[in-house]
């Protein structure tokens, strides 16, 4: 499948730390899991019987001038869910030949352990940085909820202090407060709910435009039920509220929508069919 993208002048590489198996009445444990049964047929590529097959996913977004990187997986940091990811992210960069040392910005859409795993080589005995030459990009709310003394777990070894506390003593490390640009045509925005600093991207170029929506929706099954509770919402109700309002302007916009747990590579358009909204992935470089 073709895992690159163009939006205007700005060129989009869809990445993948691996597929996860999860249960979906973890993640959505007021929903019986039969009420999935609809959409086995419709994104069979997301389906491992009755379970979830999760997509653990990276953007590389560049124009003429910067590179970004958008969220880095889940990495080697054990189990998530109850099964154990293949954090083969590193191995992805590597195939499709992206210097590690190219990328300026690293934005981390919000500060959930399946979008920071990378941010150091787990792979390496030294543990540096995965960019070297990039500032990881973190929205202050969610820097100051994850790092505060009632969130920090007493582990040592949590992945938190393993892979986002070291970005601060280590210099790396770029606060956003509220709506940032990245880069031209790329903009950061707040949409809490997910998490208190939860941001997604505005990407816009040439009259063409996409959304880059972050954990706002967690599987491309969430696009038509997006009112069933999410349990990794920290505030579901603003979650449900700004779930909503970014799956309307995106469909109503026509924007190309991009999301870390869409079907892999993680890129599609938002459909309306026989009254509801789906997902439709993009098969095709655009």
């Amino acid at each position: 499948m073709n895992n690159l993208l163009k939006i205007g002048d700005i060129n989009i590489t869809g990445l993948t730390d691996g597929p996860n198996i999860i249960d979906p009445t973890i993640l959505f444990p007021e929903t019986p899991i039969e009420a999935w049964k609809p959409f086995y047929d419709i994104f069979p590529e997301y389906f491992e019987g009755k379970y979830f097959k999760v997509n653990l996913g990276t953007f590389v977004i560049s124009n003429s001038d910067q590179s970004i990187v958008a969220d880095t997986g889940f990495g080697p940091h054990g189990k998530m869910f109850g099964s154990k990811p293949p954090a083969q992210l590193i191995q992805d960069f590597i195939r499709n030949k992206i210097p590690f040392e190219s990328i300026d910005k690293v934005f981390l859409t919000h500060l959930h352990g399946d979008h920071y795993g990378w941010n150091y080589r787990e792979d390496l005995v030294d543990r540096p940085p995965t960019f070297p030459n990039a500032k990881y990009m973190v929205n202050r709310l969610d820097w100051d909820h994850w790092s505060s003394d009632q969130m920090l777990s007493t582990d040592p070894d949590d992945p938190l202090k393993r892979s986002v506390l070291p970005l601060l003593n280590d210099g790396l490390l770029d606060l956003m407060d509220g709506d940032t640009t990245l880069m031209k045509g790329v903009d950061a925005i707040h949409t809490p709910g997910h998490t208190p600093g939860h941001m997604s991207l505005l990407i816009s170029s040439k009259n063409e435009r996409g959304m880059l929506l972050g954990d706002i929706v967690g599987s491309p099954m969430q696009i038509t039920k997006s009112d069933y509770p999410y349990m990794p919402d920290s505030d579901p109700e603003l979650g449900r509220k700004t779930r909503h309002r970014l799956i309307n302007k995106a469909h109503d916009e026509k924007m190309i929508v991009l999301g870390s747990h869409l079907s892999y590579p993680g890129w599609g358009t938002i459909i309306t069919w026989k009254g509801k909204k789906y997902f439709q992935g993009l098969q095709k470089n655009q």
